[in-house]
């Protein structure tokens, strides 16, 4: 059966964590006395008791009507417990354990309406903890719940803490135009290019997003494929691309740019260099003609030597383990064969740093003086 309730507390909860996990700060929380409700229950039970609860105080958020006892009509199925416990998956969290149907592994199968949490020694002490609570306090539970399933992410790195030396800007460069070479329709071009903006960008505060390369911006309605925001407000706009066919479409970024009230749009495509009509300023000058925004148009490649001669080397390693996050993230991309190119590319980067700096400390090792003959 289907239950609206089910669905908007599921939705809740991701949207929610999607925010946090792209920088909002989190709201409004209970008493260290109304949080150690949901943290007691995390130590005494297990990943599907977890989930359910955090569930539950969703649903009770959303269903002001609900008697706190009865287990929440529809909550299985792919609306309910699966499609949450296999979104959470998506998205690193771990709170839960790895569990795909919290419902079915407690036992909420067939006739749930004889089923009494306040009664349940798993539910017991935190439905009757949660029972006494207002609306305002179990809406600040629930972000705190929210927040703990974010702070459970454990997400994959591409680079591990790498030794002092391996990023320098030539060997940064290096690796950033290995990366830049690969066949991935754009996916890993355009994250790359957002993962050193986001870098460098959050020195002041600044917040820069991207979109799934193949998705339209104008049905999304983006300015770019990256943007760029300072306390909300949107103040710059970023298109890159490895095809070609971004020259026919100067018109198009124009209108995006207008439409988003910005002054400048900044495109950043391969081979610049390499086509005479661009590679000069008095040639770019003519093939831009007259236009009401300012359009630059910039070769990827002097994008990367730029950032890697500004970002240190803790904001480069940063820079690509972002990238490596987006090109994770399903709504991104999510494609393994991706990932796998990615993974292999930094790997063998790194075994060839590390084999450099093996030659390095043997050529510095002195060498064992001969005996005197006598």
């Amino acid at each position: 059966m289907r239950n609206g309730y089910v669905e908007l507390s599921v939705s809740d909860i991701l949207t929610r964590l999607d925010e946090l996990c792209k920088g909002q700060p989190i709201g409004d929380l209970p008493s260290n006395i109304t949080r150690k409700i949901f943290d007691d229950l995390i130590v005494a039970e297990r990943g599907s008791v977890r989930l359910a609860a955090v569930f539950l105080l969703a649903y009770s958020v959303r269903a002001k009507r609900w008697n706190f006892k009865s287990v929440p009509i529809g909550i299985r199925g792919k609306y309910g417990d699966k499609r949450l416990a296999a979104a959470l998956t998506e998205r690193h969290v771990t709170l839960h354990q790895g569990i795909t149907a919290f419902g079915e592994n407690l036992g909420w199968k067939g006739n749930v309406r004889n089923v009494n949490l306040s009664r349940d020694p798993r539910f017991r002490t935190f439905i009757a903890a949660i029972m006494t609570l207002d609306q305002v306090t179990l809406t600040q539970l629930r972000e705190y719940a929210v927040y703990k399933l974010f702070e459970s992410r454990v997400i994959p790195r591409a680079l591990p803490p790498l030794p002092r030396g391996y990023l320098t800007y030539a060997r940064a460069l290096l690796l950033c135009e290995k990366l830049l070479a690969l066949p991935s329709e754009g996916h890993i071009q355009q994250f790359l290019v957002a993962g050193f903006l986001k870098a460098h960008r959050q020195r002041f505060g600044h917040d820069v997003t991207t979109h799934h390369p193949h998705a339209s911006d104008t049905f999304d309605a983006k300015a770019g494929d990256i943007e760029e925001f300072r306390e909300g407000a949107l103040i710059a706009a970023y298109e890159v691309t490895v095809r070609d066919d971004w020259k026919n479409r100067l018109p198009d970024f124009e209108r995006k740019a207008s439409t988003a009230g910005l002054q400048k749009y900044a495109i950043f495509a391969s081979r610049v260099h390499d086509d005479e009509r661009l590679a000069s300023a008095a040639a770019l000058l003519d093939f831009l003609g007259k236009r009401t925004i300012d359009i630059a148009v910039v070769d990827i490649r002097d994008f990367f030597a730029v950032f890697c001669s500004e970002l240190r080397a803790d904001e480069i390693q940063f820079a690509l383990n972002q990238t490596y996050e987006y090109l994770m993230n399903p709504k991104l991309c999510g494609k393994q064969d991706f990932l796998d190119l990615f993974a292999e590319t930094t790997g063998s980067w790194m075994d060839a740093q590390q084999s450099a700096a093996h030659l390095r400390a043997a050529r510095r090792r002195p060498r064992a003086k001969k005996p005197r003959r006598r």
